[in-house]
């Protein structure tokens, strides 16, 4: 079986500055793979090329054994690999189950056809719903995403990338800005979301990358420093130093 999400060679510069540098890396389908690395590190840009946002300078992704490196990242989505972002984006004006239905309808034919009645989106409630609860927001249904607090709105973005129905989710900076509550909640609700899917996380809380992650890769210069669980990282002296000799957890 091939692997859910692999990257083979692959590198990024940028005018002469190399973020990313013949990284292999192979996710199996249903782990939980946390990316960690000091700042700078090409954690975030290693996410843009496996999500179809850059493209690399050289190397390969394959998603399911498909290669998708030059493929455009809303096909990408089609093929069943959603992310988030560091920077929340949701629509603010509209409330939180219709930013839900906005993001179903993206998936059917109807998505260009704005014109139609609004009754073409209250088909999809029923499902909006559904993730509304996954997400701990069902609550919050028919309130404006701009009276949302920063956790909240993270959740929903969790949601709308819900709504796409991946079989592999990468999650940028899930907990980001978050107090101890709100980021105990994302614990609880990446556990939840990774339930018969396989996720993938940007994530420089390494307490939450301890409840979280099967395996850990860590990232150094835009190279693979090493790879493991978190026992096997945390205790890597390679690891430990290029974290200011700090030990990780």
């Amino acid at each position: 079986m091939p692997a859910a999400l692999e990257a083979r060679g692959l590198s990024k510069a940028f005018h002469g500055f190399t973020a990313v540098d013949g990284v292999d890396l192979v996710i199996e389908e249903g782990e939980t793979h946390a990316i960690i690395g000091p700042n700078g590190a090409g954690k975030t840009t290693l996410f843009n090329l496996l999500s179809g946002f850059l493209t690399p300078t050289a190397g390969q992704v394959f998603l399911f054994g498909e290669d998708i490196t030059r493929i455009a990242p809303h096909k990408i989505v089609r093929r069943g690999l959603s992310r988030s972002f560091q920077i929340s984006s949701v629509f603010d004006t509209l409330s939180v189950q219709d930013n839900l239905l906005v993001a179903l309808q993206s998936r059917t034919p109807h998505h260009w056809r704005f014109w139609e009645n609004l009754k073409v989106l209250l088909k999809f409630q029923p499902q909006a719903r559904e993730i509304l609860e996954v997400v701990h927001e069902l609550a919050l249904a028919h309130r404006p995403a701009s009276s949302l607090s920063h956790g909240e709105k993270r959740n929903l973005e969790i949601g709308i990338s819900l709504t796409q129905a991946p079989r592999v989710l990468l999650l940028d900076e899930p907990t980001s800005g978050m107090g101890t509550d709100d980021v105990q909640r994302m614990v609880a609700l990446g556990k939840k979301v990774a339930e018969g899917r396989t996720l993938v996380l940007v994530e420089h809380n390494m307490g939450v990358v301890a409840q979280l992650a099967d395996r850990i890769t860590v990232l150094q210069r835009g190279r693979i420093l090493a790879q493991g669980t978190y026992d096997e990282v945390r205790k890597n002296p390679h690891v430990i130093e290029a974290y200011l000799g700090e030990e990780v957890g």
